[in-house]
Order: structure tokens, then sequence, then C-alpha cells
């Protein structure tokens, strides 16, 4: 594996050259902000909540904050992409600059800018500090996108759903979200057993649906505690039971604890 890899607090980049990755290699994820991947070869597929997309060389995906995603590895080839993860506002990104909402996956082969941009990463990555790098890495991403409306916006790409009875369980779970007993509500609802909705979500998201729910709860608090409220208003209103279970699951998803957040307003 060859990895050229820049982190800070506010951003990540990484350029991944792999081979022979197995197919569970990258689990089911979310993130608070961003995050823009340019595939570059591989045989792969990447699925983002209910939608999948097959990709081919020169696929640009943009991942909206708070949605789950993951890239499922097909067949073990040599692998390669760009990925960066940022936000739109620290980053100086304007948000009329982004993709159409509906729009997840573009295709911008052929694109000798896009491409230049992602090849002067690459230099400045080898050479400069984080945060000059920082500075370049905003600028060009905003010359990214602005090149993306400029020069006609690429074709997009049509995702296909999974299962309907995946597909239909996380529209129920993110309607009710925070209402939620737990799988039991969500197979009643779409009158299947417990046990095939957990064996699907399992396959096709690697994810349970209890996971799920408690990681989507978990966002949705981060967010409004971030935005001023309390975090033990929060956590009533985001379904947890207590205030104990709250604590001990957002100390281990986010890594810190829910008054920390709330101070950084």
């Amino acid at each position: 594996m060859n990895d050229y890899i820049t982190e800070t607090k506010r951003m990540f980049y990484k350029h991944e050259v792999s081979r022979g990755l197995a197919c569970n290699t990258y689990s089911m994820h979310t993130h608070n902000c961003y995050e823009l991947i340019y595939f570059i070869s591989g045989n792969a597929t990447h699925v983002i909540e209910d939608r999948k997309y097959k990709l081919k060389s020169g696929d640009l995906i943009l991942i909206r904050p708070f949605r789950y995603h993951f890239i499922q590895i097909d067949a073990p080839e040599d692998y390669e992409r760009y990925d960066i993860l940022f936000d739109a506002n620290k980053h100086k990104v304007e948000s009329a600059l982004l993709m159409p909402d509906n729009m997840e996956v573009v295709n911008v082969k052929g694109n000798a800018i896009v491409s230049d941009i992602f090849k002067k990463l690459d230099l400045y990555r080898e050479t400069c500090d984080n945060g000059t790098f920082e500075k370049l890495l905003s600028n060009l991403l905003s010359e990214l996108f602005y090149n993306i409306h400029l020069f006609s916006l690429p074709a997009q790409k049509e995702g296909s759903a999974l299962s309907p009875v995946v597909s239909n369980a996380l529209q129920y779970i993110n309607n009710e979200l925070c209402t939620l007993e737990g799988i039991k509500d969500i197979a009643s609802h779409l009158f299947v057993s417990e046990s095939y909705l957990f064996r699907r979500f399992k396959k096709e998201l690697h994810r349970t649906p209890k996971e799920y729910i408690r990681e989507k709860r978990l966002l949705l608090a981060r967010e409004m505690i971030t935005g001023g409220e309390r975090p033990i208003d929060v956590a009533v209103r985001c379904g947890f039971s207590d205030y104990t279970t709250f604590y001990r699951n957002y100390k281990t998803f986010f890594g810190c604890l829910p008054s920390e957040s709330y101070k950084e307003q």
C-alpha cells in the first residue's frame, strides 16, 4: 500500500494505492463534514445510504455530512483513489459550488483540469507543511468545483437501490428516528421478521439496525448540542432511554464528552 496522508483537526487528505484488498476492507461509516473521493482504478461499488454506484475510472463522489457510506471491493484488483474530508465553511467552499443535492456521483474522466488539481495536491503534500497544505487545499477545492460548474456539469451517474426491505427500513428509520422502540417496530412496519431484517442489514450495510439507529441519533444529538442545546435535553429528544446511556455512547462514538461539544459555542 502506498499512501500519502495529511490530517489535521479540520481536514484529511489521502492518496491511496493498494493491491489485493479484501471485499470487507472498508466498513460503513459517516462524518459530520463533506467527503470527496476521486476514483482512479479498481473493481468497486460505493454504497451511500440506500443507493449503490458501480465505480468507473474518473468518478467523482461527493458524500454529504451525516450520510452513511462505504466502498465495497468487488474483486481484488489494483485500487487507487484520492480521499478528502473537508468542512465547507472552514475551507471556504461556497455551498452554491457543490454538486446539487440530488447528485452524488459524476464522471470527470478526460477533464485535464480536474486531474491536474489532484496531481498538484500530491506535489504540495510532499513539499509543504500542514498549515500551508491546508490553505492550498482550500483553494484547489474551490477551483475544482468552479471548473465543474463553468465547463458544464458532467453527466450524473444513476445509482441502483439496495434491496426493497433495506431501502424501506432506512426510510422508516430516518422518518421515525427519535421515537423508534427498536428493530421490532421496523420489522412490524415492513411485515418481515426481526431476524430477516437483521440479516439483510448486515449483508448490505455491514451494520445492524440497532447500530445504525444509535449512530444516527448520536449524529443528530451532536448537531443539536453544537447548535446550543443542553446535552441533557438533547438526550431525551433523540430517543435515548437515560442520560447515562447517552453519555457513554456519545463519548465512545465521538471521543469527547457531550459537554465538550456544547462548549464549542
